[in-house]
């Protein structure tokens, strides 16, 4: 990729970032709707109260992870790309299991919260295949791409 591309391709990339939150945040909102079942048990007869501020809470959190997670992967600089994704997906599932330890009796808005954070380690650990695959087919093939200057 030549260097007058590289800022329109990162361009591109916190766009599809910025998308992939208001998908994120349109989820959380959904969840919102959701009655929280196991709470609704122990207050009989009373109607829990949309849970504003969970979502925002998630909202941000949500989004403070795909910045972290883009922040650590750098798509638009080449060189070693694997490397950042498998860093990225070993931060990812390490900040992950805690979620999926407290997903038992979590309330909807939470557990999308944790379904949104586990496809996005899906989505790193694909990106991370197709990567490595590229990879090993180019030094396979011996072909070498020619690095332009910093």
């Amino acid at each position: 990729m030549n260097p007058p591309t590289r800022p329109r391709f990162a361009r591109l990339c916190w766009s599809l970032v910025a998308l992939a939150w208001l998908a994120v945040i349109a989820a959380l909102i959904n969840a919102g709707f959701t009655p929280d079942y196991w709470m609704l048990r122990h207050f009989e007869g009373a109607t829990l109260p949309y849970p504003t501020g969970a979502v925002i809470q998630f909202a941000v959190l949500a989004g403070a992870e795909l910045v972290v997670t883009v922040l650590i992967v750098r798509p638009w600089k080449p060189g070693r790309v694997w490397l950042r994704l498998l860093i990225a997906l070993v931060l990812l599932l390490a900040w992950s299991f805690p979620w999926l330890a407290a997903a038992l009796h979590q309330a909807p808005v939470q557990g999308m919260h944790l379904l949104c954070l586990l496809l996005l380690d899906l989505a790193v650990l694909l990106a991370l295949c197709v990567v490595s695959l590229a990879s090993a087919w180019r030094a396979l093939t011996g072909k070498q791409t020619r690095r332009a200057h910093p």
